[in-house]
């Protein structure tokens, strides 16, 4: 069995993360001074942008040693536009730990990262981090797993002033300013709730029922074996508390994680990995880091990009640590390194054994939801723009550049305005001086019925003429469908080579829709039929032909403008309420329900994404700066006709 953990701390932004995961460097030997969140020196943390805004934008990995283990920690961001770090880091982990603000419980991007953990099927343990602050609440907090998120808590622990009761040992655990901690008796009137802890387990454990039928007393070690099996089946979710920042619970939160949370499988036979992520590093130059699932990957080896067909041979191979890297000769099942030498890779490619091919599932990420547009000062600036934002894209897939034709300028589209801040601010860093406009919503176009158009393409030059006739029909999808091509012919009337072409040309004249040159979705493109010429007809011929008609169907078929919706939860004090629910019917906002929070109001609303653009300092106004919002983004809807 491998003495390996594969782990990510994921959450809602500021509860605590990257603290949580320093004081695990920290108390594992990795690294023996704490830095600070509010200091900008911690480790993982390490690019000028973090440290600037003081939160995590790129995920960071790490190796740390704990218990006869070493434990592959991945430190991810919380900000819900940097959310393609947490995928792709959930994509390669065999755990996680989920951090939650004990005054503030599961928050919207809480919520997010737990969904895409239960669809790639990753354990989970939950720190409730920030017991020491004014108003937490460990029992709101299992309250919010249960009924936000559907999922089952296991408590394993309760809070204590200055610690915790570990319920499992029976043991009271109390720490000192630097974390040192004492153990001592629990306290008698907690029984109750460690019998309530062991019949919990009873249901899911067999041994534990019989025990608990005979009247006999399960061992500790039968308890904590029934919390592993239930965790890593996803039946539990084991729940422990403590303050980051306070240095309480992160020895015994380590200690749960080598426990419970699964080792990677062995993977003996030929090499297979994932590329998970990309990055130009200062001084390494561009590095692909991997998840190892079987075999070895060697320096100087050469591997398959099962993606291309093409064979690559591996430079070197570094284990990571933040912005550093240790070379090493081989990294084996399980393993997390980065490598140099991959040429036109990408995130998710599958590299393999050139003997025996396979490939993984690819990754896929959300896009982008707003857009500003770009261009630079000085004109001799063009070419050094350009290469930047193509290593940046290479970086991030969430992030799309293109030109508008009509004037040249750069047209940049993220996840949001924090994250196209952080591109400007990476690119003037570099020297650039730019200008660039506000920032604005990228919206969609979609049809709202069906139409049918032919197209007939004929040109002769003198040379090799080109012909292609073209019947297509468009149809609208449901939301978040994509895209169907479906080939209609019968009869050879378009010969295979040729309906290909049609569905690039499809493809490519989707990207501008009718109504403002905005990318067109959840449509299905059907060809019906067409006609050929034994000389004039190619590939290339029906291409165009089908981006035309295509073009021409579109603009039949009721084209419709989509704008995303973004769900939408304001923290306020009671007296803002009516403030804040004038604001939000304002800005088009749907109100889906209040709840209480301690002294506070929580306001759950849908509100368009183009409505926002200024909402957090508006609520700073009306709230007296004492409201706070949160955001996801939640659907995309039909957008009111713009005049």
């Amino acid at each position: 069995m491998l003495k390996l953990r594969n782990i990510g701390i994921i959450a809602h932004v500021d509860a605590g993360k990257t603290t949580l995961s320093e004081r695990i460097l920290y108390f594992s030997g990795r690294i023996h001074r704490r830095g600070e969140v509010h200091r900008g020196d911690t480790t993982l943390d390490w690019t000028p942008e973090e440290r600037k805004h003081g939160i995590t934008i790129t995920a960071a990995a790490t190796t740390i040693p704990w218990a006869g283990h070493q434990v592959q920690l991945i430190d991810t961001p919380g900000h819900i536009d940097f959310s393609v770090e947490v995928e792709r880091s959930l994509r390669v982990l065999d755990g996680a730990v989920v951090v939650l603000d004990a005054g503030n419980g599961v928050e919207p991007q809480t919520e997010t990262v737990w969904r895409r953990a239960d669809a790639l099927g990753v354990p989970r343990l939950v720190f409730v981090n920030k017991m020491d602050r004014v108003g937490a609440s460990f029992e709101a907090c299992l309250h919010d797993l249960e009924h936000k998120l559907g999922a089952t808590p296991l408590a394993l622990q309760v809070p204590l002033e200055n610690g915790h009761v570990d319920l499992l040992r029976r043991k009271a655990v109390t720490f000192d300013a630097d974390g040192a901690f004492s153990e001592g008796p629990m306290p008698a009137d907690l029984e109750p709730r460690r019998r309530a802890l062991v019949e919990q387990l009873a249901e899911v454990d067999d041994n534990i029922a019989e025990a608990l039928i005979t009247g006999a007393e399960a061992t500790a070690e039968a308890l904590e074996l029934a919390v592993r099996h239930a965790t890593r089946a996803r039946v539990l979710v084991p729940v422990l508390c403590g303050s980051a920042y306070k240095n309480r619970g992160v020895q015994q939160l380590l200690d749960a994680v080598v426990a419970y949370l699964p080792e990677p499988s062995e993977g003996d036979g030929s090499f297979t990995g994932l590329v998970f992520k990309l990055m130009v590093h200062r001084q390494q130059g561009t590095l692909g880091y991997v998840r190892v699932y079987s075999g070895e990957l060697c320096a100087g080896s050469t591997v398959l990009n099962a993606r291309t067909g093409e064979k690559v041979r591996i430079g070197r191979v570094l284990k990571v640590h933040a912005d550093k890297g240790v070379e090493v000769e081989r990294v084996g099942p399980g393993g997390l390194c980065a490598v140099t030498g991959l040429h036109d890779a990408k995130t998710g490619d599958t590299l393999c054994d050139p003997a025996k091919p396979v490939k993984l599932e690819e990754m896929s990420f959300a896009e982008p939801l707003v857009e500003l547009a770009l261009e630079s000062k000085r004109r001799d600036d063009r070419q050094t723009l350009a290469d930047a934002l193509k290593r940046m894209t290479d970086e991030d897939p969430t992030l799309k550049v293109s030109t508008e034709a009509e004037t040249g300028r750069v047209v940049l589209r993220g996840m949001g305005e924090l994250h196209l801040q952080i591109v400007l601010e990476r690119l003037e860093h570099q020297g650039l001086e730019l200008k660039a406009s506000a920032p604005s919503v990228a919206y969609r176009e979609t049809v709202r019925r069906t139409s049918r158009t032919t197209y007939r393409l004929k040109k002769q030059s003198g040379g090799p003429g080109m012909f292609a006739v073209v019947t297509l029909e468009v149809s609208p999808l449901q939301r978040d469908e994509g895209f169907r091509f479906v080939d209609l012919t019968r009869g050879g009337s378009v010969p295979k080579e040729y309906a290909s072409g049609v569905e690039k040309g499809v493809r490519g004249a989707l990207t501008r829709g009718p109504l403002g040159g905005h990318p067109v979705v959840d449509v299905e493109v059907r060809l019906i039929d067409g006609e050929t010429h034994p000389k004039d007809s190619s590939a290339m011929a029906f291409e165009i032909a089908g981006s035309l008609a295509l073009q021409e169907a579109l603009r039949a078929a009721a084209p419709a403008l989509l704008e995303p919706v973004m769900a939408v939860e304001v923290v306020v004090p009671e007296d803002f309420v009516g403030a804040v629910l004038a604001d939000l019917g304002g800005r088009r906002g749907q109100v889906q329900g209040m709840a209480q929070k301690a002294a506070t109001k929580v306001i759950s609303a849908f509100v368009p994404l183009a409505e926002l653009f200024g909402h957090v300092a508006s609520l700073r106004s009306r709230s007296t700066g004492r409201g706070s919002v949160t955001m996801r983004h939640a659907r995309y809807d039909f957008a009111p006709m713009r005049s």
